[in-house]
């Protein structure tokens, strides 16, 4: 049997088009997240995309978005967001809270969840476009930092129970791997 003549360029451009779909799937598969030059870790379930991430300055944050089967084909996106900010004292991180609050409360149809008991936890009502949100806001304080994890999910009425629940279980997952 004769070898098949292959050209070094075609060879290079085989390998990095494989390493190239490796790296998109490890992307993808990603779970495990650290900001603030590593101070601050937080874990994320499979098939969340990470859609933005700012891992410079003060606060850094990444987004994620939740895949929604419901929300499929429309402007509406179930997410959630790890935000975290050096704190200059431990007594700023209660200033940190309240400043989120107050911009929560400027947001369009803004109504509280009167459903939440948690004093961590700042849950209400929101409108993007034509659609109703609720928003979960939960604040940590992490070494020297602030961290707040929103989720925020629209309330479609197509939208199982199961994947709600999913969703809210995910979330607080984050919220935990954020904890100290």
């Amino acid at each position: 049997m004769k070898p098949i003549p292959i050209r070094l360029s075609t060879l290079a451009s085989l390998l990095f088009a494989s390493n190239l779909l490796v790296e998109c799937a490890q992307a993808q598969d990603k779970t495990s997240y650290a900001l603030n030059e590593d101070q601050v870790h937080f874990r994320v379930p499979p098939g969340w995309t990470a859609v933005m991430e700012k891992t410079d300055g003060n606060p850094q944050a990444v987004a994620f978005q939740v895949p929604d089967p419901t929300a499929q084909g429309t402007e509406d996106s179930a997410t959630v967001t790890v935000k975290s900010r050096l704190l200059k004292t431990a007594e700023q991180f209660a200033s940190v809270m309240l400043e989120e609050q107050t911009h929560a409360k400027e947001q369009s149809g803004f109504a509280p969840d009167t459903s939440n008991a948690d004093a961590n936890i700042n849950q209400y009502f929101v409108v993007r476009g034509k659609t109703k949100y609720q928003v979960r806001d939960s604040f940590h304080r992490s070494g020297g930092f602030a961290v707040m994890v929103r989720c925020q999910r629209p309330l479609l009425d197509k939208t199982p129970a199961a994947w709600a629940s999913l969703f809210d279980s995910g979330c607080a997952s984050v919220v935990a791997s954020v904890a100290p």
